[in-house]
């Protein structure tokens, strides 16, 4: 796991995005890196998503991992990264992933 940054741990601390899984809404979360981009997590704030702690573990269901991935680029875009988010990270096609995550779990039904 890499570790986050201090400046993000405070901008996670004042979110209260943060407090409930995104997943189950549930309380006793962990921090999940839902984004991986050249074999690393993405430490970035919208790549990193509350998760309840029994599903935050080394290898989690698939439709897990792929809601989580899919909520932080909901909230990528509702943050306005979407653009840098392809300058920053240009080798991987973020509109080909959003699409096929939407066709296969439709649209989030919280929104940011």
């Amino acid at each position: 796991m890499r570790p986050i940054p201090e400046k993000i741990k405070k901008q996670i601390n004042k979110d209260p995005f943060y407090n409930v899984c995104c997943i189950t809404g549930s309380t006793g979360v962990s921090i999940e890196h839902a984004q991986i981009y050249a074999g690393k997590q993405i430490s970035d704030l919208w790549a990193l998503v509350p998760l309840r702690r029994d599903l935050n573990t080394s290898h989690p269901p698939k439709e897990v991992k792929d809601k989580c991935k899919l909520i932080s680029l909901e909230r990528a875009k509702a943050m306005g990264e979407w653009d840098n988010i392809k300058k920053k990270y240009p080798k991987k096609d973020w509109d080909q992933e959003y699409n096929f995550l939407i066709k296969t779990y439709g649209k989030p039904k919280r929104s940011w």
